[in-house]
């Protein structure tokens, strides 16, 4: 079977290296984004999936190229279960020693695939986390490479001035991974402390966010709507802190 994938885009030599498996709109954005919040000596070697392709395929591991590099850590972007299965194989063959794999829509990790690579990465003694959705990751994962992306994108983080209970500036300490943050930081500069966390939450789907709208089948809710709950948290957060 043809390999479905582009050929990599690489970077120079760098302290992490990160592998990310991308389809569709969904993991250019994502990448796009991360790319702006990441260290200069980072690398990220984009591995493109071809759209289109079936649900269950036989022998995944005929999909992945015959030059993959080295990497630290594998980033899963896809927006296809298969592509997801294909990790194991992918870890055996590059070295990497962690794999993040983002779940902001469970058709494309379903909890049953989420089960199947977790158990396999386990046995590998590799080091995974599966954040739901992606804005909700945290640095607590124990693992130095996993932390290290968390530092730099995750759940956000804010620093807020105000003045006459207005917001007068925000600091982005640390954005979603989609860029959603920044972008509700812009669009609270001049709105009042009471309005703030409501507003933000609604600028969070305004962006829009990139997680389903779709109920949930194990969060009995949408994504995008704990997304929305997650960044109003992170205003009310935020807001008390200030001096």
């Amino acid at each position: 079977m043809k390999s479905n994938f582009s050929k990599p885009t690489l970077e120079k030599k760098s302290k992490i290296s990160i592998c990310a498996l991308v389809q569709g709109w969904y993991g250019h954005r994502m990448i796009a984004n991360i790319r702006k919040r990441i260290p200069e000596d980072w690398a990220i070697h984009v591995y493109e999936f071809q759209q289109g392709l079936p649900i269950f395929v036989d022998e995944p591991k005929k999909l992945l190229p015959k030059d993959i590099s080295k990497f630290d850590l594998v980033l899963s972007l896809g927006e296809n279960p298969v592509i997801v299965t294909l990790i194991p194989d992918l870890v055996k063959i590059s070295g990497a020693k962690a794999a993040l794999v983002p779940i902001d829509n469970s058709d494309w990790v379903p909890p049953g695939i989420k089960k199947q690579i977790s158990e396999e990465l386990e046995k590998m003694d590799v080091a995974f986390a599966f954040p739901k959705p992606f804005c909700s990751m945290e640095i607590g994962s124990k693992n130095r490479l996993i932390d290290d992306f968390a530092k730099k994108v995750g759940k956000p983080e804010l620093r807020m001035k105000l003045k006459n209970g207005i917001i007068e500036k925000i600091d982005v300490i640390r954005g979603s991974p989609c860029g959603a943050t920044h972008f509700v930081a812009e669009k609270l500069l001049g709105v009042g402390i009471l309005e703030a966390p409501t507003k933000a939450s609604l600028f969070v789907q305004t962006y829009p966010c990139l997680a389903s709208r779709m109920k949930d089948p194990e969060l009995g809710k949408s994504l995008i709507h704990l997304a929305a709950y997650i960044t109003k948290g992170i205003i009310l957060k935020s807001l008390s802190e200030v001096k």
